[in-house]
């Protein structure tokens, strides 16, 4: 009972300042962790790849190249002969889960060059280095994506994000590597 009446006074008679000091070092801990938290969701949201299609302005002085050096960061490469475009794009960053990048972009590709009246037949292949047993890494074709002229004039390329170009294409093809 006698240590239950000196907590009891030591609370009543106690400086407020003491109790201020810590709730103020509570307050300051909780500061800290709060900003250090902010800190770390926006590095990680810096470090992230923008997966959003971008925003090509087509019109008539567009070119290919034009079209898919604002998609794709990548070395690509066109080729372009009587309607048949053919595009080779190598991906020195290839990380798990880039199929479905490579597939986005090369649909937001494909739904610009809709809007090109010269492109009848176009194509897409994307490639990649590949470390092989020995060691050696080679740049291997991952994915390569065709339209007929037919097939590519068939598609509703408005809506080009709720389309499933994997079974839109005339041919399509995948290495084994990237998965399903």
């Amino acid at each position: 009972m006698l240590i239950l009446k000196k907590a009891i006074f030591f609370l009543y008679n106690s400086p407020p300042f003491c109790a201020y000091m810590v709730v103020t070092r509570e307050v300051i801990t909780l500061k800290k962790l709060f900003y250090l938290f902010l800190l770390a969701t926006l590095l990680l949201s810096a470090c992230g790849k923008n997966t959003a299609p971008k925003e090509v302005a087509v019109d008539k002085n567009t070119s290919v190249e034009d079209i898919v050096g604002a998609i794709v960061k990548n070395k690509f490469t066109v080729e372009e002969k009587n309607g048949t475009v053919s595009i080779s794009i190598q991906d020195t960053d290839v990380k798990k889960g880039m199929k479905n990048q490579m597939l986005k972009d090369s649909t937001k590709i494909f739904a610009e060059l809709s809007k090109l009246p010269s492109v009848k037949t176009p194509s897409i292949s994307w490639s990649a280095p590949l470390t092989e047993p020995n060691g050696d890494k080679s740049m291997n074709e991952l994915l390569n994506i065709y339209f007929s002229e037919e097939d590519f004039k068939k598609v509703n390329w408005a809506n080009y994000t709720q389309l499933d170009i994997e079974s839109t294409a005339t041919h399509y093809h995948q290495e084994a590597s990237l998965g399903h």
